[in-house]
């Protein structure tokens, strides 16, 4: 098992691993060159500052999102424009041979289609990256029960999450059978719509603790740039792991919800939170001073949403994103 990209288990043989993103697959593999690529578009080689490294197939699970600015959505509308007229390929089936498979990486190819069903069904996938593709259909069912990364961002998804995918209300056929073992869910620049399904107790909740007992090593939930609406479930006051929390670019409605500072259940402290991106939504009421006992925070984007009042004193300190800073004192949040 020598092939650039391929990792093979040392006592079978089996291929475990096939790390061909970046656009290996179609520019090298292939030959198919990558306008996106050539645009210099998305940043992907930029070193992430909060990331845990997955040494084994060269792999790091980046935890920390750069903030887009300006017209990033546009600008890769353009080059699946681009890409669409010319060659591209289509996600191969005779992956989902590999019943050995725990690492699939096939990020930034031009990938069309959707995801096949035989893929789908790998029983021991741990990491998928099909990020920054075209790829199109509903959100797909994984039957891996292993998976620690699901990274669907900038695609072409659509359709709303079903009521089940993370056990609430009941669990169901739809459920996600990874709701354990899960670090990173991004389903961001994507067309998913409806509402986020986290609200209601769960066939995973422990009355005696009343606590979920699921999602509890999510540490990165992105569905930002969507269409999702409704409110913003106070379950996600429940993962007690939590660093990255992106709702931004979406038609969510309410107020921001106590348990996202506070925790809840039996016990419960501040989430360890060190971004929490909630820009250009229809959220109402005031800002909380909650908000400022995040321990952790580093960046908090709130603008573009419908809030009122002035920015509590508490959330005008150093620590917080200068960004942030600078709006607020525009509105006369803060002062210096």
């Amino acid at each position: 098992c020598f092939w650039t990209g391929v990792t093979c288990d040392p006592i079978d043989g089996s291929i475990t691993g096939l790390n061909l993103g970046k656009g290996f697959y179609a520019n090298t593999l292939l030959g198919i060159s990558d306008p996106s690529q050539e645009a210099g578009d998305e940043g992907e080689n930029q070193q992430s500052n909060r990331a845990l490294v997955v040494e084994q197939y060269d792999y790091e699970i980046d935890l920390h999102k750069k903030r887009h600015i300006g017209s990033s959505s546009s600008a890769r509308a353009e080059n699946r424009r681009t890409a669409a007229e010319s060659i591209s390929p289509t996600f191969s089936s005779s992956i989902g041979k590999l019943t050995s498979l725990r690492f699939l990486d096939l990020s930034s190819n031009q990938l069309q289609g959707s995801i096949p069903k035989s893929v789908l069904r790998l029983p021991n996938l741990e990491i998928l990256d099909v990020s920054s593709n075209d790829l199109e259909g509903t959100f797909p069912h994984f039957q891996s029960e292993a998976l620690r990364v699901v990274d669907l961002s900038k695609n072409r998804f659509h359709g709303r999450l079903n009521d089940k995918l993370f056990g609430h209300p009941d669990i169901g056929p739809y459920t996600a059978p990874y709701l354990f073992p899960l670090v990173k869910f991004d389903i961001s620049h994507n067309g998913f719509n409806g509402t986020i399904p986290l609200s209601g107790t769960s066939g995973f909740y422990n009355s005696d603790s009343k606590r979920e007992e699921s999602l509890q090593n999510l540490q990165y939930f992105d569905l930002g740039y969507n269409l999702f609406s409704g409110t913003i479930p106070n379950n996600f006051g429940q993962f007690e792991k939590l660093q990255g929390l992106f709702l931004e670019h979406n038609r969510l409605v309410g107020t921001i919800p106590k348990a996202i500072f506070r925790g809840s259940g039996m016990g419960a402290r501040p989430l360890p939170l060190v971004q929490l991106f909630l820009e250009q939504n229809s959220l109402s009421g005031t800002l909380n001073e909650g908000l400022a006992t995040l321990p952790n925070l580093k960046e908090l984007y709130v603008d573009g949403n419908k809030f009122t009042g002035v920015v509590p004193d508490e959330l005008c300190t150093a620590e917080l994103n200068s960004v942030f800073l600078d709006d607020i004192r525009a509105s006369r949040g803060c002062d210096g």
